[in-house]
């Protein structure tokens, strides 16, 4: 069986609050895996990255008989899917969901990319995934290479280009097939953003859920410096361990673990350099959405 919708992203724009809060409704069926990546990663070679090896390991399935096995629980729901933030950052992927499921729904969570980009280094200097601790050197560095790019997953900068993708998903698929949101929905009135979704999906719109809690919220570095040292250095033996350690334990550790964070608020003239940066982009999605994005300027 394979599924008929899918959340493309984006990534650290709230689409794990979005798996968490879809998993609630009893017409919605979600693998308890989030970003499988099916559709981005089946063709992808090995990486010599020990992280990407483990986050390929322990999340992404490459193969299609394993990624119709994943709803193989389903039974009388009617709207069957799953989230992979990395859809959104493949020019490739549109093409290949629009020649297995051409009549799949499409639900996507846009964030200033300002906010995005950083959301995603302050998370991954948090959980020890980012050894860099100079972000104005990360964007400099990545200034130096093209930022629109044909893959952006696992960069920073240019994975805040999105406009290209979200239009070849424009070519591929009936505009009424696709929904999408701003995390500030999602921030402001997380209630009416899922009625909105589950009247997109079918399902009764009506049924309440609690939307109270926010899952893997970036927030900042944890404030214990001893529990931070513990935790960043190991990064990857929890990352080897995750396949065998029961989701129900990990989320109170992790939840308990980054209870306390130090925020790091992102530098003002960084801030505006990037601002600057992404003026363009954002302008496009404004255009390509039909929605104000002006808020996303400064």
């Amino acid at each position: 069986m394979l599924p008929n919708f899918l959340v493309i992203g984006a990534g650290r724009s709230g689409t794990t609050s979005l798996h968490h809060y879809l998993g609630k409704h009893p017409g919605v069926y979600l693998p308890r895996v989030k970003s499988p990546s099916y559709f981005y990663c089946r063709d992808l070679g090995p990486s010599n990255d020990p992280r990407v090896r483990i986050v390929t390991r322990n999340f992404f399935v490459r193969d299609a008989a394993a990624y119709e096995a994943l709803f193989d629980g389903v039974r009388d729901e009617s709207a069957i899917g799953e989230v992979s933030p990395a859809y959104l950052a493949s020019t490739a992927v549109p093409a290949r969901i629009a020649d297995r499921i051409p009549e799949a729904r499409l639900i996507a969570i846009l964030r200033n990319p300002v906010d995005r980009v950083y959301a995603r280094y302050v998370a991954r200097l948090r959980d020890g995934l980012e050894e860099r601790g100079d972000f104005a050197a990360i964007v400099r560095e990545e200034r130096a290479e093209p930022l629109v790019r044909d893959d952006a997953s696992g960069t920073y900068l240019a994975a805040g280009f999105c406009s290209h993708v979200l239009g070849s998903y424009f070519e591929r698929f009936n505009r009424d097939r696709i929904k999408i949101h701003l995390f500030e929905d999602l921030r402001d009135d997380p209630a009416r953003m899922m009625a909105e979704t589950f009247a997109f999906l079918g399902v009764d719109a009506s049924f309440p859920i609690d939307t109270k809690e926010r899952h893997n919220a970036s927030g900042g570095v944890i404030r214990n410096p001893l529990l931070r040292k513990v935790w960043t250095r190991s990064a990857l033996l929890r990352a080897r361990a995750q396949p065998y350690v029961p989701g129900w334990i990990r989320g109170p550790v992790s939840s308990a673990v980054k209870r306390d964070l130090d925020e790091r608020p992102l530098d003002a003239e960084l801030r505006a350099e990037l601002a600057s940066l992404y003026r363009a982009e954002i302008e496009k999605l404004q255009g390509m959405l039909n929605r104000d994005l002006s808020h996303w300027f400064a």
